[in-house]
């Protein structure tokens, strides 16, 4: 087939900001469209009243794609090929009949016929959306309560001054993200915004990995990983659910495919349950683990990203990712009031070299203690040397040799998904120590016993740890591991 004289750089002059791909207040879902953009009572974008619009069907016939020639909304004109119709509706027509049968190869089931557009078909029509966004799903109606539903796509016309490389990279990202918000309307649509755009952004990584979506919105989750990934964003925030696609990622990557499509099934047979307690069903029945356990390893996951990443620690193409930001504390650390939310983690990192970091994490008095986490990683330079984990219930504490490290990376990760947040204070010392925090309140100190592997040495006591101020904690147990 002839190459499209489409390569256009469409981000010249726009630096390398994209924004997400809906408008704010206007998520999957969440709308019901009245009429459609060819109407002038429409919600913006939609023609305007005069616009000549034209349409074609995709070769594979499942689409109608709407558009026109002239007026704000106009797409670019060239037809190379002297069909008739423009080149670039043509290969967005291609585009989208590629994006339909990946999914449906993938097991998932695809819209029905779209009665509203009057033939049956799905309509997608192109419009301007002046740099606001790039496009959107709009639901029309359900055949059930919530379930089998049907839409349309307003696509950006032209991609004109967007961050894109290229219309076709442009018009494969914004068709694999919008269709998947299609595929999930048939089954639910009302899962919310992290469910929705999380496993939309990675459903254009899994239809064609050479796509930067999810690498570009990575930073949305790995600068914010005290976030809770189960409560809804709104305002401002609304990019961190284009960042959770990190989790997905990794749900696939780590369980494969199916467990994400998974989540879908099961959300018709439990229309009321929220998305973290129908993957969880998931895990439980199919995986032989839970939400808590996959959280957990998620987070480690994340503590090789970007000039992290080494091969066999996660991801298989972390390097493209962007990188974990990890809060910079000098030892002894003492923090008193560190707040972890369910399905959050709190990172740190501390400089290698001493014989043992020892950390303890000691949740305060009459908080649930399950489901909490410390994970230990000492590295040189990008290479991991060990990982060391303690698990609760109750207070937590570790001890990492890191006489060979140059950093040492903690997370503490709380595994639940539902609760609110929960405190409890951190310390960590450069010594082997199974108390980095001291001696409890109240007990008379004792003389220490002669050093039996991770047990306390002498001169550890609370009185050498310093009270360092800041918002983020690290711990971990004696359990030490081969690096994973």
């Amino acid at each position: 087939m002839r190459a499209l004289a489409l390569t256009l750089l469409l981000g010249a002059g726009c630096g390398s900001a994209r924004p997400p791909h809906e408008v704010p207040g206007g998520m999957a879902g969440q709308l019901v469209a009245v009429v459609r953009p060819t109407e002038p009572s429409a919600p913006l974008p939609r023609f305007e009243p005069g616009e000549t619009v034209e349409s074609m069907v995709s070769p594979g016939g499942r689409f109608r794609l709407h558009f026109s020639r002239s007026g704000p909304n106009a797409v670019a004109a060239a037809d190379g090929d002297g069909s008739g119709t423009p080149d670039s509706v043509e290969a967005a027509a291609r585009v989208y009949d590629r994006v339909a049968a990946f999914y449906q190869g993938l097991g998932y089931r695809l819209p029905s016929e779209d009665t509203a557009g009057g033939d049956g078909k799905f309509d997608v029509y192109l419009v301007d959306f002046a740099l606001r966004a790039d496009g959107a799903y709009r639901l029309d109606g359900c055949l059930g309560a919530d379930t089998d539903c049907t839409g349309h796509i307003v696509q950006e016309n032209d991609f004109a001054g967007y961050s894109y490389g290229s219309y076709e990279e442009a018009v494969a990202t914004l068709a694999s993200h919008e269709f998947f918000h299609a595929v999930q309307a048939v089954y639910h649509p009302g899962l919310g915004i992290v469910a929705g755009e999380g496993s939309a952004v990675w459903a254009t990584e899994r239809f064609e990995p050479a796509l930067d979506d999810l690498e570009h919105f990575s930073s949305a989750y790995l600068e914010r990983p005290d976030r809770s990934l189960v409560l809804d964003p709104d305002g401002p925030a609304q990019s961190f659910s284009y960042g959770a696609s990190l989790f997905f990622q990794f749900l696939g990557e780590r369980f494969g495919d199916g467990l994400i499509r998974s989540l879908w099934e099961e959300s018709v047979r439990s229309p009321t349950a929220r998305w973290p307690v129908l993957l969880d069903t998931c895990l439980r029945r199919d995986w032989n683990t839970d939400f808590d356990a996959a959280f957990t390893e998620f987070a480690q996951w994340n503590l090789s990203t970007g000039s992290r990443w080494q091969a066999g620690q996660g991801y298989a193409r972390g390097a493209g990712y962007a990188e974990l930001v990890l809060a910079p504390r000098t030892l002894p650390v003492d923090e008193s009031s560190v707040r972890v939310a369910p399905a959050a983690v709190r990172y740190f990192e501390v400089a290698g070299g001493a014989g043992t970091v020892s950390v303890g994490f000691q949740p305060r008095e009459g908080d649930e203690t399950g489901a909490l986490h410390l994970v230990a990683v000492a590295r040189s330079g990008t290479a991991v040397l060990r990982v060391v984990k303690a698990e609760g219930p109750g207070p937590l504490s570790l001890q990492l040799p890191a006489q060979d490290a140059t950093s040492v990376s903690v997370a503490v990760v709380d595994g639940r998904h539902e609760g609110t947040g929960r405190y409890g204070r951190l310390c960590m010392a450069p010594t082997a120590t199974a108390t980095p925090c001291g001696e409890e309140p109240g007990e008379e100190p004792e003389e220490p016993e002669s050093s039996k592997g991770c047990q306390a040495g002498p001169g550890t006591g609370g009185g050498g740890l310093l009270l360092a101020a800041g918002l983020w904690r690290l711990r971990r147990r004696c359990l030490p591991s081969s690096t994973r």
